[in-house]
This record gives structure tokens, sequence and C-alpha cells, in this order.
């Protein structure tokens, strides 16, 4: 059994996805977060173009996933609504199941999609309008700019994201 892979599902199941919060101050930390590790991650491959922001690691490091596995990351997603986030998730799980795997890039980047399933968890969502994300009420380009990998890594901690949004 894949331990990682099984721990990721229950994530995504017990998110509350009724649960809707705009503009929280840790959206920005999750957000800016999210961009830096996609970027160090599009660096690590010298991907320049087309970066963008909702992304699939297994694609670009060019893997598939048996059909029963796939099969799991779609049933572990009854509840998720909208199109970004759902595929976020599905996204988040073939990673999951590639670090349970042992596969040794994915074992690398363990924690590429944590800032924005974070997001998730917290209330935030991902729409597309007008040619540009919206994510937890913030609005972004739907790419990742080659300038992201400088920032410096934000803490995403609970206890952290709990502080800065306890006066929201």
């Amino acid at each position: 059994m894949n331990k990682v892979f099984e721990e990721a599902k229950c994530i995504i199941r017990n998110i509350d996805w009724s649960h809707i919060e705009f503009k929280r101050p840790s959206y920005v930390v999750l957000l800016s977060e999210h961009l830096r590790r996609s970027s160090l991650f599009y660096d690590y491959f010298h991907k320049d173009s087309m970066r963008i922001i909702v992304f699939s690691a297994m694609e670009l490091i060019d893997m598939q996933l048996p059909k029963n596995i796939l099969d799991e990351c779609t049933e572990s997603l009854q509840n998720v609504k909208g199109i970004f986030v759902r595929e976020v998730c599905i996204h988040y799980l073939e990673w999951a199941y590639l670090i349970g795997e042992g596969v040794p890039i994915a074992v690398q980047f363990q924690e590429l999609y944590l800032p924005i399933i974070k997001l998730f968890e917290r209330g935030g969502r991902i729409q597309y309008d007008k040619g540009l994300l919206i994510i937890g009420g913030l609005t972004c380009s739907r790419f990742v700019s080659l300038e992201s990998s400088l920032f410096e890594p934000e803490d995403i901690s609970d206890s952290y994201l709990d502080e800065i949004d306890k006066d929201v």
C-alpha cells in the first residue's frame, strides 16, 4: 500500500469544500510560496516557456499512472468543485502517488503542491476570469514568473498562517 497516496486522498476528502473565504492574509503567503516552489521545479527542468500555475508535475517528468490509480484519484474528487481546483487536486494526488512509489524527482520535490492544498484547506479557491486566475480573492497571471524562484521561502506552518489570519 502506498501510504503517501492514501494520506493525500484523506487530505482531499477532509477539506470542507463548502467553506469558502476570500482575501485572507495567509493566501498571499501561500500563493507566493506556491509560485516559488513551482518556479524552482520548472527551473530544475530548464522550462522557460509556458510555466503555468496549474500544472501536472507528473506530465512534466513524462510519467503516467496505472489506470486503477487514476480511477482512485478521480473517485477522491467527488466533492471538489471548480475546474482549476479539481485539476490541482488531481495533480497533487498523482504527485503523492509518485512520492509514495519512491520516484526520485517526486521525493526531491515532495512538498511542491503543499502551499496550494493548504490554501484550499483554509477556504481559498481558484477561478479563471478574463485571462487571469483568481486565487482566494487575489488576481494573478496564469503563468509562473521566472523570478519567482528568487523569492525568499515563506513560513507556511499552520501556527504562522493562523496568526496572520486571526484579525480577519
